[in-house]
């Protein structure tokens, strides 16, 4: 009988301590997984392009017959090994951050007073627009609870019965990049040849694509097809992303 007893309080005790475990997760987890590193939307000091480059990037200008300040491409080589100019992303990165904070198109001239308003450290931060429906979608294909605090980032609250995309999502989390989520049909890009500033309606030029993607060092952008046209799986679209 003792033993009967003293084998009871033992499972209760384990019980317990496995409760207090759980229970102490779901309290700080999110606390952990706000721990973030700061990021910076100011232009890094890149070494001085050498003369032999850029007059390299001055002949691919005149070549492709490009209009805009030589000093916003750099070189790449497509897959055939030919070398072109391409905007650099950095410059693709800021325009089309700036024009999802402004909802509409942004001039360069106020591009720095609007990243003012950009997240400002990493983990996964949520257009304010996009936070319900993204909730939603993520309901959907995981199995943790998730919620988002008042700057707008997404924080996963602890689970034992975590699926493959809640643990992609909390490495994600803490890693040293920023993620940006936005739901939308439309972002903003620089012309590669005249160097203005375009709306890009992706989504009506092809409903089938799903996502449009920007990035910059230790930052990147998703813009999520809002399936207008009903072409598109957004839950899918989650899925490829956080796979």
């Amino acid at each position: 009988m003792i033993k009967k007893i003293v084998i009871g309080l033992s499972i209760l005790i384990i019980i317990s301590i496995i409760f207090f475990i759980v229970f102490h997760q779901n309290q700080n987890g999110s606390e952990e997984q706000i721990s973030s590193l700061p990021v910076t939307y100011e232009e890094e000091n890149e070494e001085e392009v050498n003369e032999q480059t850029q007059e390299q990037i001055t002949q691919i200008i005149e070549n492709q017959g490009l209009k805009a300040d030589e000093n916003i491409y750099e070189i790449a080589t497509e897959y055939d090994g030919r070398e072109v100019v391409v905007i650099k992303p950095n410059i693709q990165y800021q325009v089309a951050l700036a024009g999802m904070l402004k909802k509409d198109k942004p001039e360069f001239s106020e591009i720095n007073d609007l990243l003012e308003q950009a997240p400002n450290h990493t983990g996964i931060w949520i257009e304010e627009e996009s936070r319900e429906k993204f909730l939603a979608i993520l309901k959907n294909i995981t199995n943790a609870e998730y919620q988002i605090n008042e700057e707008g980032f997404l924080i996963q609250n602890a689970t034992w019965n975590s699926n493959k995309y809640d643990k992609q999502i909390k490495q994600m989390l803490s890693d040293e990049m920023l993620h940006i989520f936005t739901i939308h049909s439309v972002t903003y890009i620089v012309d590669e040849v005249t160097g203005e500033i375009q709306e890009y309606p992706f989504e009506e030029m092809d409903p089938y694509t799903e996502y449009e993607y920007f990035a910059s060092d230790d930052k990147e952008m998703f813009i999520i097809n809002t399936n207008s046209y009903e072409k598109v799986d957004q839950e899918e679209i989650l899925k490829n992303i956080f796979e």
